[in-house]
């Protein structure tokens, strides 16, 4: 995706971004003793540019150079790209104007009670604090955690990864990005920028987007959207007509009690539900019901590509459970047919124990142990060419040796390898392990699954319902396509 240029900025009415890659070196403006000097440690621990402390009475830091400690931004002797600010309100503007003289880009404001508030004062505030910018300085917030980007260390919490990746995050709640971030940790989902942008006084939803939309670094955008700003809609529908990537999207406010929280939180006004459901259904977003929801459709996606399902083949432990699944799967819109003739024949020839069935569903029952017919079975279950993807139930205490009657040291590498047959026959095969007994034997089994790009689940409702918006998403693709 090549960069976004000035003459297609100006005609989409969004602000320039592409600095944001370029980031050299950071302040950390009003840090706080009380707090221990909180987000100083944490953008110290990973940044892989030149930091430095503004704070007009702190002349020292634990384990901090004293050397880059400065009254004032202006004072610093480099250019400084990116400022997190969490001055008191009332410095505020003080300290914007500052930032404007000395040439900062970009500036994350933490600090709240501006719009947010709701109070006339807060809300005349954040104007001020715009005309202070001089539209020379960006700016996220107020109100919001501002920008986590592990390429270049930057971060506002500890112990988030430090794994750079393809996904991008846009949310205007920054609690929900940590929630996010946190969360993407074992599920093997790693980021390329992630932005909490609180009010969007400056940059908001629409800037934001069409940036991640054009970035080389990111391939999947998810969102937290709460609302925009009422002159925005125009240049929103512009920029979701452009994107070409998937975007997951979690519109929260749709309800009237929803919609007066939202705009408590970040003074975002929600707009009719309606109208939201027929922009996303214009422009192919995908739209999910919950933060979970959001990442377990991008893993999905990061592990498989965009798919299409129409036809499942499902493969059961249990009878009954394999009943479930395709009930489940039929009330989401696929089917799970018959296997072609050839297929059904191979299948016959590879179940060897009473109580079991070749059909689709599969019930292998007790066969699980013998894991060389499992892969087998599953090779063959993908080979079919009506069969779009296999899904599978396998109860943790499979991966404890205790529970077999004949210990098999091979067994759960060998059904490692089969679960990664779906990456062979590049269609979705998708195992869940339910969370039963046994959990460090199933967090092993996950780790290495994980590892292997197969995502896994504990609960066939965690993904079923997301396999019809992405073969939605993939049906919507294909018709635009010449």
């Amino acid at each position: 995706m090549s960069l976004m240029t000035s003459q297609e900025i100006s005609r989409l009415n969004v602000k320039n971004l592409t600095f944001i890659n370029h980031i050299k070196a950071m302040a950390v403006i009003g840090p706080s003793k009380k707090r221990d000097y909180f987000f100083v440690k944490t953008h110290q621990a990973n940044f892989k540019g030149n930091l430095y402390v503004v704070h007009p009475s702190v002349k020292e830091i634990p384990n901090f150079d004293s050397n880059r400690i400065f009254s004032s931004v202006k004072d610093i002797p480099e250019d400084i790209d990116f400022v997190f600010i969490s001055v008191p309100r009332s410095k505020i503007l003080e300290v914007m104007k500052e930032c404007a003289e000395k040439g900062v880009k970009l500036a994350s404001i933490f600090t709240a009670e501006f719009s947010d508030a709701g109070t006339k004062e807060g809300i005349e505030l954040e104007k001020e604090l715009i005309k202070a910018a001089k539209d020379k300085v960006r700016i996220l917030g107020p109100n919001g955690m501002g920008l986590f980007y592990p390429k270049l260390g930057i971060a506002w919490r500890p112990r988030f990864p430090t794994t750079e990746g393809n996904i991008a995050f846009l949310s205007q709640s920054g609690g929900i990005c940590n929630l996010a971030i946190y969360s993407s940790i074992p599920l093997g989902i790693t980021f390329s920028k992630v932005f909490s942008f609180g009010n969007g006084a400056d940059l908001d939803f629409v800037d934001i987007l069409y940036y991640l939309s054009n970035d080389s670094e990111t391939e999947i955008i998810m969102c937290y959207l709460e609302g925009i700003k009422k002159d925005r809609g125009q240049d929103l529908k512009q920029v979701l007509a452009q994107n070409k990537k998937p975007i997951i999207m979690v519109k929260a406010g749709k309800s009237k009690s929803g919609a007066l929280a939202a705009k408590t939180h970040t003074a975002a006004i929600t707009g009719k539900n309606k109208v939201w459901k027929a922009l996303f259904k214009q422009y192919n977003v995908i739209e999910v019901d919950s933060i979970e929801q959001m990442l377990y459709t991008t893993k999905l996606i990061e592990n498989y590509g965009i798919f299409e399902i129409n036809n499942v083949a499902v493969f059961s432990i249990s009878g009954g459970y394999g009943v479930i699944m395709v009930d489940l799967l039929e009330k989401y819109g696929m089917k799970v047919p018959p296997f072609s003739s050839g297929t059904q024949n191979q299948l016959n020839k590879k179940f060897f124990i009473h109580g079991t069935s070749s059909k689709n569903p599969l019930d292998v029952s007790a066969q699980v142990f013998a894991a060389e017919s499992m892969y087998e079975i599953m090779d063959l279950a993908l080979s079919d060419r009506e069969i779009d993807a296999l899904i599978l139930d396998l109860p943790s205490w499979y991966f404890n040796q205790d529970f077999h009657l004949k210990k098999n040291p091979q067994f759960e590498g060998k059904i490692i390898d089969a679960l990664c047959l779906g990456k062979q026959h590049k269609k979705p095969l998708i195992p869940i392990i339910q969370r039963t007994i046994c959990p460090e034997d199933r967090a092993r089994a996950v780790k290495k699954l994980t590892e292997k790009k197969v995502p896994v689940f504990g609960d066939p409702l965690e993904f079923i319902p997301l396999l019809a918006k992405i073969s939605e998403y993939a049906k919507k693709l294909k018709k635009k396509s010449p």
